[in-house]
């Protein structure tokens, strides 16, 4: 059975959209309605050690998370604390040190007297920090020639995604393309659209802020001479859910060219590609039987909402809401408020919502923005 974690006081936190690491647990603590005057004055050196590491580590900031924990575990109250323990077992799991995981289980087990959690190999539990490194086959990194060239790939990529049904391009390695090619592949990218084959991108960002730079730099040039930038980048928009961006992108067309951009259209795709959990363009969502309630993976960071937007379209259709939680790896500081306010509104619909097989990390920093007061909070089993 699952740990529940005890509610803690306090009114409805308003997190901080971000802050600088070293900023983080100040913030959190000041919004968090978790806390007591005290604690909450200038000068409190009160705020708990197992919050701030399971804030730095929200924050990106691994290493000083685990600083933080072990110093707090020379002190006699972290010492006697299991749940100390079990919060630093998790950073190294999810971290991926094996070594300092195996001699804090001899530390543990001296301790306590009892076995130590069990080191599972997984690959949901991962260092978020390291690039996926497992071979995956519906995998295609787009390579220009030598000369730079890009259009040996165009076909390449269309018969290699119609072949698997599914495809994850990688982006990293191209740094310019021609107008004709950017042309070219909005053509491809449409047909698999077209064919609802799901696409995702490694190395976006990049790529698309190289498209924008190439459409400012033709600014006042006849449309012709960059409407292979401007259609690819709708495209890439339209496939990876970036409704904003396209209607950003969609009035500078306008205002260029007096003539409406392509029309939007919601795709659908899974979360991962090898999740059963589809949020459809029609609202509707699916998932495999075996799946104990809505599965949260990864990094909740505050420029993917794809998995909240799923978890409010899962919501609606119910009415006791759960969440395993168990292949989520961190949620990102800056991202904390937007998790919070998704949990929240569907809370006030009525619902009972239950978060559960949190790692001690998150649990902590869940507690932290006060989210006891609308969600059970339940620990997976510690061993």
């Amino acid at each position: 059975m699952a740990t529940p974690i005890a509610g803690k006081p306090g009114t409805a936190p308003k997190p901080a959209a971000a802050a600088t690491p070293a900023a983080a647990p100040k913030v959190a603590q000041m919004n968090s309605g978790a806390f007591n005057s005290e604690q909450l004055s200038p000068d409190s050196n009160s705020f708990p050690a197992l919050y701030e590491a399971a804030i730095l580590y929200a924050a990106d900031c691994y290493d000083a998370a685990q600083e933080t924990l072990k110093e707090h575990l020379k002190t006699k109250e972290g010492k006697d604390s299991i749940r100390s323990w079990l919060m630093l077992f998790d950073l190294y799991h999810l971290t991926h040190n094996r070594k300092e995981f195996d001699a804090l289980s001899m530390l543990f087990t001296v301790k306590f007297e009892r076995s130590p959690p069990i080191w599972a190999e997984s690959a949901e539990n991962a260092d978020p920090r390291r690039k996926e490194k497992r071979e995956r086959k519906d995998f295609i990194a787009l390579t220009p020639a030598s000369d730079g060239a890009m259009l040996s790939e165009i076909d390449r990529l269309e018969a290699f995604a119609k072949e698997m049904g599914s495809c994850r391009i990688g982006l990293e390695k191209v740094s310019s393309i021609l107008s004709e090619e950017a042309e070219l592949f909005s053509i491809v990218f449409q047909r698999l659209r077209r064919s609802k084959i799901p696409i995702w991108f490694n190395g976006f960002n990049d790529f698309a802020a190289m498209l924008k730079k190439a459409i400012n730099e033709s600014a006042g040039q006849p449309l012709s001479n960059a409407q292979g930038f401007w259609s690819l980048l709708f495209e890439l928009y339209i496939l990876d859910g970036k409704l904003n961006e396209y209607e950003e992108l969609g009035l500078e067309y306008a205002v260029a060219f007096e003539m409406s951009p392509p029309p939007w259209e919601a795709v659908s795709r899974p979360t991962g590609a090898a999740d059963a959990t589809v949020a459809t363009a029609t609202g509707t969502f699916v998932a495999m039987p075996e799946q104990a309630g809505f599965p949260m993976k990864g990094v909740v960071s505050a420029n993917n909402k794809e998995m909240l937007n799923q978890l409010s379209i899962y919501a609606s259709q119910k009415q006791e809401v759960v969440v395993d939680m168990s292949g989520l790896l961190r949620i990102d500081f800056a991202a904390a408020g937007q998790f919070f306010e998704a949990v929240r509104a569907i809370h006030l619909g009525q619902k009972r919502v239950i978060l559960q097989n949190l790692n001690e990390l998150v649990a902590a920093l869940l507690e932290v923005f006060g989210m006891t007061k609308h969600a059970i909070l339940m620990r997976k089993k510690a061993a």
